[in-house]
């Protein structure tokens, strides 16, 4: 039987129409088809005006159906009581970050649509760990969990590989239970460690029976049996008091561990950053370190916790773990001067530098917090290059009329200490747009010295805390600071300062 061509125009306007409902309603291949028919339709248009308009609809259908494909959704009820929110977390560097939180509604719905910036794991749930259930998620999925009172389900309205991973979860409630309970003196490690020991071959035969069509998340499923195993045994080792004169767990000695712990730890087990996937993941890395020195009967410090990792990523966790617990900023120069070579992603330098502008002071004698930015010519300068000469920093912009007024007396006074042992260095918090107009002003103005171009909110102004330019500092010759707030070329105190400093030798 031959395809009907010769479409009808009020059944072309009505496949326009009506094809809304279908884009919302039906499957990728019902939606696909449809746009296919409503193309030939469009060709077939009685009047180049009809023709237009079912174009524009399919354009818009076609567009909405590539949104969809990038786009997951995951939607459900909630019949808790005292449960009105559901937060959606994506897991970064071993870490749950909220992405986005939904309000549950009046008759008990949530959801979350989204763009997945990768496939991967994500979790779903309240703010309590047991209230929580891990998903895996990529671009098009489309899943339904429901909080009904005490526990959580996956419904049959989700992928294969979120059918699969829930016969994991259900499996582990009992496990999490005994752990996340601890707090409520509900369990402690002499009910814990029996349970888990029976528990162990049904996960084994569970992960070694485990098939699903894609091998490569057959695999990741089975590698997360082995972290979820080994997270829930590390746990049970650091049961922490609850509140003030409440229930205190009591804690395993060694002598209590049962055999799986001789095996829990290995120096070639953690050789790639795959830990890193899970909700927990840099928590696991704390506990597991922990427990590796603590067994060997090794130093707790740094360089030995990372002779128990083989990948950088990992090592550059511990380093940040470190980092982010130092209470001044001597230690935490310290750690970024010997271990800093590990921090090679973007992430790493941020969350360093959060580190950093938290501890610095900036106070008279304290060591100068370093930048480096590129100058006129794209080469990476930085402050501490000029270790063993004085320097005066001048923080501006273009557009800033202050900056901008300032500029003939610093060139006079540049131009007065010519031949001394100071260094002029000028950063500009310009916008990336605003680059050439700053070399045009660097030109215009005669500005000579060590020119760098910082971009907007840079480092150098959360280091030293300040918000408004122009800012002058001096440091001296040992790279100390003198001060972060300088008098101004305009001043005659100004030279004075580097003039003491000079003949002071410091």
């Amino acid at each position: 039987m031959e395809e009907r061509t010769d479409f009808p125009q009020y059944v072309m306007m009505d496949l326009a129409f009506r094809f809304g409902f279908i884009v919302q309603e039906g499957t990728d291949e019902q939606v696909a088809r449809y746009i296919q028919l409503g193309r030939r339709a469009e060709q077939q248009a009685a009047t180049p005006q009809l023709a237009g308009l079912i174009r524009e609809y399919m354009d818009r259908y076609e567009a909405e159906l590539n949104d969809r494909k990038t786009y997951a959704g995951i939607r459900g009820r909630v019949t808790r009581e005292r449960m009105n929110e559901v937060n959606l977390y994506k897991v970064e560097d071993g870490k749950e970050c909220l992405i986005a939180t939904s309000k549950v509604s009046r008759d008990g719905w949530y959801g979350f649509a989204f763009q997945p910036e990768r496939k991967g794991f994500y979790t779903v749930g309240g703010k309590e760990n047991l209230d929580r259930i891990r998903l895996y998620i990529k671009p098009g999925d489309q899943g339904e969990v429901n909080f009904p009172e005490d526990t959580i389900v996956i419904t049959a309205r989700n992928t294969p590989e979120n059918l699969l991973l829930a016969r994991w979860e259900t499996m582990m409630i009992p496990v999490r239970e005994r752990v996340d309970n601890l707090k409520y003196a509900l369990f402690d490690y002499r009910d814990f460690f029996p349970y888990f020991m029976d528990f162990l071959p049904q996960a084994r035969e569970f992960q070694e029976k485990l098939t699903f069509r894609d091998e490569t998340f057959a695999r990741l499923v089975k590698q997360t049996i082995d972290f979820d195993l080994d997270y829930y045994a590390f746990r049970i080792l650091n049961a922490l008091k609850a509140g003030k004169d409440t229930f205190k767990p009591s804690r395993p000695t060694p002598a209590d561990y049962p055999a799986y712990y001789e095996t829990i730890i290995s120096r070639d087990k953690l050789t790639d950053a795959s830990v890193l996937e899970q909700p927990y993941g840099y928590d696991y890395l704390q506990r597991y370190t922990t427990f590796a020195l603590a067994k060997e009967g090794e130093k707790d410090n740094l360089s030995n916790r990372l002779k128990w990792l083989s990948d950088d990523l990992l090592k550059a966790e511990i380093v940040l773990w470190y980092a982010e617990r130092c209470r001044t900023y001597e230690n935490y120069q310290k750690i970024l001067g010997e271990y800093g070579s590990f921090l090679t992603t973007e992430n790493h330098r941020e969350r360093m530098n959060a580190v950093s502008a938290r501890l610095y002071q900036g106070k008279k004698g304290e060591m100068a917090a370093d930048f480096t930015y590129p100058d006129r010519n794209g080469k990476l300068v930085s402050l501490s290059d000029f270790r063993g000469k004085v320097v005066l920093v001048d923080v501006w912009a273009t557009w800033c009329g202050p900056c901008r007024a300032e500029i003939p007396h610093l060139v006079k006074l540049e131009k007065e200490m010519e031949g001394k042992d100071v260094v002029f260095i000028g950063v500009s918090i310009d916008q990336k747009k605003d680059h050439r107009k700053w070399l045009e002003v660097l030109e215009q103005e005669g500005l000579s010295g060590v020119q760098l171009f910082a971009g907007v909110s840079p480092q150098i102004m959360k280091d030293y805390k300040f918000t408004t330019i122009p800012r002058f500092m001096v440091f001296d010759r040992e790279g100390k600071v003198v001060t972060t707030k300088s008098p101004r070329p305009s001043s005659p105190e100004l030279k004075k300062l580097l003039e003491k400093l000079l003949n002071s030798g410091l």
